[in-house]
């Protein structure tokens, strides 16, 4: 409920600022100084000036101005529509003429001024205020959310989403923010350019980080196969890393051609496209932070249920080394939360049989608590599952028909450390709360977990990320058009 909460206040801010502007600049837009750029000595205004309206059925002059050694014209909407302005005027005895401005009345009354294709108009600062704004505020909610499922175990793809535009909105705004520091924003459209190379400067920024984490994956995989063999899977990692290296090699490489050379293509594709990867970049650096953090989480001792998720046994019927593991981490968590508390918990063992298995993985899990002293009445077995999704919702069945209140249960699970993050989304899935214990194992696992649960993250919200990425190609088609 506090999400959607914190989400509608997130979306009613920013409909309340946008509202804010836009009235303000209709307030505001029906008078426009013109920035003359005629230097002004003593604040005197040049003689016999002139300025000529070519359509005065659009504009009327209000009045002639010095502001800082420089020349303004203020101007009054009149109607919808569009007018050349010139101005002329005799600086020490010789007539000079100043630049012809392109001004025009929109259907809110605003003047436009696009001269030289800079468009400006007045109250156009308060635009890029709100847009600020939205940024800081997005960045807050996005952190807060973040925090808090970090804080409280609910490691999901939704935190994903929280950590990956929290990366995407700091790099903005500190962009953003250095820029108006040290550069006169003197258009809106010289606003919308920074935003544009904005983009650019997130990919620099993130380049370096995913090129170590491609030869990292890289590495990790090729000590993977040495070691578990080769398989497709193996080389997933290896080929995310090549593909991803050499994508963003091609990107930056691609946007200084095409900023060399000028080609319309790179305004109207490239920082469309340049923002997209830059988007998905932070979505995998929050995969990769949020898989690692779900290993290093702090299970409360309070747990009343603990599921052990299965995997391959050997053929005699005994645990492998990796789901020993899974167990000595179980019975680990549960002795010292007695210790603790005096609170003993039930052991969840869930793993079908599978065609070249002599018995269930269930059945195997339970023979070995057996044999190191945890009584039969302290295991539940759930022998049916094949696959992990199978495991979080059979053994919550099996818990709903052993307890009174399914509800109140505080439930774990116990699985190997690259597996947790995958735990709690299939727990989320399955409609209850759990949270992860983790058993260590050999590093190299980890990668193909880093690809899998961002494919699977990518894959879950898909929707999301097309309405994200239709709205980014459509807004920057639009800004290229005015800029």
């Amino acid at each position: 409920m506090k999400v959607k909460k914190r989400i509608i206040a997130l979306s009613a801010g920013l409909l309340a600022v946008m509202l804010f502007s836009f009235l303000y600049v209709m307030i505001v837009g029906s008078h426009y100084s013109l920035n003359t750029f005629i230097k002004c000595e003593d604040k005197r205004i040049p003689e016999d000036i002139k300025v000529i309206i070519e359509n005065k059925n659009v504009l009327k002059k209000s009045d002639i101005r010095t502001d800082k050694g420089m020349l303004y014209v203020d101007f009054d909407a009149v109607s919808m529509g569009e007018s050349k302005v010139k101005i002329t005027y005799t600086h020490e005895g010789k007539k000079n003429t100043a630049d012809n401005f392109s001004l025009k009345v929109n259907i809110f009354n605003t003047i436009i001024d696009s001269t030289g294709g800079m468009i400006s108009f007045n109250g156009y600062r308060a635009i890029i205020h709100a847009i600020i704004f939205q940024l800081v505020f997005t960045e807050v909610i996005m952190l807060w959310m973040y925090i808090d499922y970090r804080r409280k175990g609910k490691f999901s793809y939704a935190m994903i989403a929280c950590g990956g535009i929290s990366i995407y909105n700091f790099i903005l705004i500190a962009y953003i923010a250095f820029c108006n520091f040290t550069v006169s924003v003197f258009s809106f459209t010289f606003f919308l350019m920074i935003i544009s190379s904005a983009g650019m400067i997130m990919l620099v920024l993130l380049a370096p980080i995913m090129m170590m984490l491609s030869v990292l994956i890289a590495i990790s995989n090729i000590w993977l196969i040495r070691n578990e063999g080769f398989s497709l899977m193996n080389m997933l990692g290896i080929a995310f890393a090549a593909l991803w290296f050499g994508g963003a090699l091609l990107t930056i490489g691609t946007f200084f051609f095409n900023f060399i050379s000028n080609i319309p293509f790179y305004k109207e594709m490239m920082i469309p496209l340049i923002y997209i990867v830059g988007y998905i970049e932070c979505m995998f650096i929050s995969t990769v932070a949020c898989s690692y953090l779900a290993t290093k989480y702090k299970v409360p001792y309070d747990r009343d249920y603990i599921i052990i998720l299965g995997c391959a046994i050997r053929k005699d019927g005994t645990p492998t080394p990796l789901l020993k593991n899974r167990i000595d981490r179980a019975v680990e968590f549960e002795k010292k939360q007695f210790e603790k508390t005096g609170k003993h918990a039930v052991f969840v063992t869930s793993g079908g049989q599978g065609s070249d298995e002599v018995v269930s993985e269930a059945e195997a899990m339970e023979n070995y608590l057996l044999s190191i002293g945890i009584p039969k009445k302290q295991i539940l077995r759930e022998d049916k599952s094949v696959n992990t999704f199978e495991n979080m919702k059979f053994s919550k069945n099996l818990i709903m028909n052993n307890s009174y209140n399914f509800e109140n249960q505080k439930i774990a699970f116990s699985t190997t450390n690259y597996h947790v993050f995958r735990g709690y989304v299939l727990v989320k899935k399955n409609d209850f709360e759990a949270k992860g214990i983790s058993a260590k194992t050999k590093q190299y696992f980890f990668p193909n977990a880093f690809i899998r649960e961002f494919i699977g993250m990518l894959v879950d919200k898909k929707w999301k990320h097309i309405v994200f990425i239709a709205l980014t190609v459509i807004f920057f088609v639009l800004l290229s058009w005015l800029i």
